[in-house]
């Protein structure tokens, strides 16, 4: 495995996610986020790999998503799938060699370290005690 390149600047793992808070919600908005009314959450949301990872299913997808009311008790959520979408992509830590089985995983990692930690810098999240 290549070394990442993004930082875990605030050292989470992935279950920290739905932990963080919304600091502003007033950024919680396009462009950066697109609106599902039909869950009544603001997403982020990107498939992983090429064009032909995207033809053949062999792509990852990643979903953020941030409720109006919480759901399942949560107001934040981040849910991964592997190939175009059919299967659950499920992990502990960002970056561990033996939760990456390929490139499209580690790129997955690595957006969803970058989304957040950008989230978190520009003040639209919080870190509960971290």
């Amino acid at each position: 495995m290549r070394k990442p390149k993004v930082e875990n600047k605030y050292d989470l793992k992935f279950s920290d996610i739905k932990n963080l808070q919304i600091v502003d919600r007033s950024r919680i908005c396009e462009p950066l986020f697109w609106r599902n009314d039909i869950v009544g959450a603001w997403c982020i949301s990107r498939e992983i790999g090429s064009r032909k990872d995207i033809e053949f299913s062999t792509n990852n997808e990643v979903w953020i998503g941030i409720y109006d009311k919480p759901y399942y008790n949560k107001l934040i959520h981040c849910k991964c799938y592997s190939y175009g979408g059919m299967c659950g992509y499920n992990f502990k830590r960002f970056f561990n060699e033996k939760e990456i089985e390929n490139e499209l995983d580690l790129q997955t990692h690595e957006f969803i370290v970058e989304t957040i930690n950008m989230l978190i810098d520009e003040g639209v999240l919080g870190l509960n005690g971290k």
